[in-house]
């Protein structure tokens, strides 16, 4: 039951995911045939932006794959150590734990002369394989084969395989939809369709294939001292700072009022690494958090500020993970605005000065300067105080470094991949 309802949780999060968010990556178009399947990767971190590109039609290696599928499973960056089987598997490769994590628990074998080859290409049938390997055992009859034109190109080792993913649909046939190709060396765009049908199909996997979550512990983030909540709950697969948190985000860019319309786009970053009171790293330095105007009153005549309000939309980690995020800015209730007084101060400032400078030019040769300050600076105060308080107030305007504290209004989930 528990693993059902970690289950839903992780498909209802990953189908709200995909509704919030749209990029196009720099190689991958909007009308690109598997951009929402590139897309819903991406984010959900099973395979990874390289300088910006997706790169679709880059080969994947059996390391690429496996790695890829451990993502998709839940795993996290594999730390295990477990004995090296494998003659061609340096403890020096970046996959080198992935690898053995996928021997120890069967995800993907090596072969028989003791090598993994890793470097090697992998096409559709071997892929094919190895889901059907990983999913619930269920009979397939070959003739989910006959309707593919190129059904005796499969080799006869994987027909019962390539069937069983057939019937779970967890299979790819572009760009003709009648040919399976299933000795052509696979893609990440094929990949990416590949597990990201396989991700919203996680009820099919086996039990011992898909991670488990683990509650490791409940740390705290003390930011803010009179924060509604200060607890981090960490897991073996995520970070999730509690609703109520409070963060500091600092304006990515200089933002000014009266140059904003509602909906417009405002980006806060961090500028440090946000660690929990305990030393896990929660908010790595540079990650964004997406905002947009939700409303925005200009100023108005006596003295009445522009006042601006943020909707919180997601968070973008530095390695173009996106989640989503809903806060909202702690300071003055949330809305973004001058202080009242600020402008009457200013102008009272301001006319009493002119007000100086006009005494002294008027009383200068006639030896009544102190008689004429004592009438022009509190005039000239008085006027400045006036206009200050019946005309337009002052837009809002924020420098690229100045900060707002953000309260959480919904978990914030941050995954360990």
């Amino acid at each position: 039951m528990k693993k059902l309802l970690s289950i839903f949780a992780v498909i209802f999060a990953l189908v709200a995911s995909q509704n919030v968010f749209a990029d196009v990556y720099k190689d991958v178009p909007a009308d690109y045939w598997a951009n929402k399947e590139i897309t819903g990767v991406v984010k959900w971190g099973i395979l990874d932006l390289q300088k910006g590109k997706f790169n679709p039609e880059s080969l994947m290696t059996r390391s690429d794959f496996n790695s890829a599928l451990l993502r998709t499973l839940g795993h996290p960056t594999s730390t295990v150590s477990p004995d090296n089987k494998f003659s061609d598997v340096d403890s020096s490769r970046k996959d080198y734990s992935d690898i053995l994590l996928s021997e120890s628990i069967g995800l993907i074998y090596g072969y028989n002369d003791g090598t993994f080859r890793p470097d090697n290409n992998i096409n559709k049938a071997e892929t094919a394989s190895i889901i059907s390997h990983i999913t619930k055992d269920r009979v397939s009859s070959t003739a989910a084969l006959a309707p593919f034109a190129d059904k005796n190109d499969v080799p006869s080792w994987a027909k019962r395989q390539y069937a069983k993913t057939i019937d779970l649909g967890v299979y790819v046939n572009y760009p003709d939809e009648n040919y399976l190709l299933p000795v052509k060396e696979l893609n990440r765009a094929e990949a990416a369709v590949l597990l990201y049908k396989l991700k919203l199909k996680l009820d099919a996997v086996k039990e011992q294939y898909v991670a488990q979550e683990t509650l490791l512990g409940v740390e705290h983030l003390s930011l803010y001292k009179k924060a509604a909540n200060n607890e981090v709950k960490v897991t073996n697969l995520r970070n999730i700072i509690l609703s109520g948190n409070v963060i500091k985000g600092y304006f990515n860019a200089y933002y000014n009022s009266k140059k904003s319309s509602e909906g417009d786009e405002v980006v806060f970053v961090a500028k440090k690494d946000i660690y929990s009171d305990e030393g896990t790293l929660l908010i790595p330095q540079g990650t964004t958090m997406l905002s947009k105007v939700n409303t925005l009153q200009e100023q108005r005549w006596f003295n009445k500020n522009a006042e601006v309000t943020l909707d919180f939309v997601s968070m973008t980690l530095p390695n173009g993970r996106v989640l989503p995020f809903s806060a909202r800015v702690l300071d003055n209730d949330g809305i973004l605005t001058r202080n009242w007084w600020v402008k009457p101060l200013t102008y009272t400032v301001a006319g009493a000065a002119v007000g100086t400078g006009t005494s002294i030019a008027i009383t200068a040769n006639n030896e009544q300067i102190p008689e004429g300050l004592a009438v022009g600076i509190p005039v000239g105060a008085g006027v400045g105080a006036v206009a200050g308080f019946v005309t337009k107030g002052l837009a809002y305007k924020a420098d690229e470094n100045d900060s707002l504290w953000l309260e959480l209004t919904q978990d914030l989930s941050i995954p360990k991949n």
